[in-house]
């Protein structure tokens, strides 16, 4: 748990530098001059705090369950986020999942669903006009599921974790995007209660010991 804390902050770290604000701020083209003064037009009007909402798909996460688990986990997950002053992205996942698998003596049969709330930050200079952006940002998840171990029952559980996340999406054509991050994620659920038992998937994480890390490939459309 402690290492995972010491990557988890490392990786925090160097992505608030990379990304730190490089906005240039620049006189807009009608700037008078004369002599040393600079005149500005003050009729110029802001940028809107609203900038649109995009709808995201992921294609990855169903392929490389199916891929690494050998067709026992079937996922799906789809994102929706809104954008503000060309910068901010407060972002809201959700998905479900249905697994089957064995990683210890024990057989897990689960079936659930997830979300994730938090907000990703663009590192790229601001553009109005293109949605191409560099993203870090947060997340905290939460996961509920009915599943059951071999000879011991149908159980229910929630667990909940934290994400960093680092990724990049790309400006296609006309409001279509496309884009992939990288996630490291930190559960918080991790301990069981006396007489409790532990799912071995997590929906929207993964196994539970083996789930530190997650992929998202995904297209999306600006509406």
């Amino acid at each position: 748990m402690v290492n995972r804390l010491i990557i988890a902050s490392l990786l925090l770290a160097g992505a608030l530098v990379a990304f730190a604000d490089d906005t240039i701020i620049t006189p807009p083209a009608d700037t008078l001059r004369t002599g040393a003064t600079v005149r500005t037009d003050t009729t110029q009007k802001a940028d809107p705090i609203y900038q649109g909402t995009l709808l995201k798909l992921d294609l990855a996460s169903t392929v490389i369950e199916l891929a690494s688990n050998k067709g026992q986990v079937q996922t799906f997950e789809a994102a929706v986020s809104w954008r503000l002053k060309q910068r901010y992205y407060p972002v809201f996942e959700f998905g479900g999942a249905n697994a089957k698998i064995q990683p210890d003596s024990l057989l897990h049969r689960g079936a659930g669903g997830f979300f994730r709330a938090g907000v990703d930050i663009n590192g790229f200079r601001r553009h109005p006009e293109s949605l191409s952006a560099a993203l870090v940002g947060i997340r905290i998840g939460t996961a509920m599921q009915s599943f059951d171990l071999t000879n011991y029952g149908r159980h229910f559980k929630a667990d909940c974790w934290g994400e960093i996340v680092l990724g990049v999406q790309v400006d296609v054509y006309k409001g279509l995007l496309m884009g992939w991050n990288v996630r490291y994620r930190i559960l918080f659920t991790r301990n069981a209660k006396e007489s409790e038992l532990l799912p071995r998937y997590i929906p929207g994480f993964g196994q539970r010991d083996e789930g530190a890390w997650g992929f998202n490939y995904y297209i999306g459309y600006k509406i």
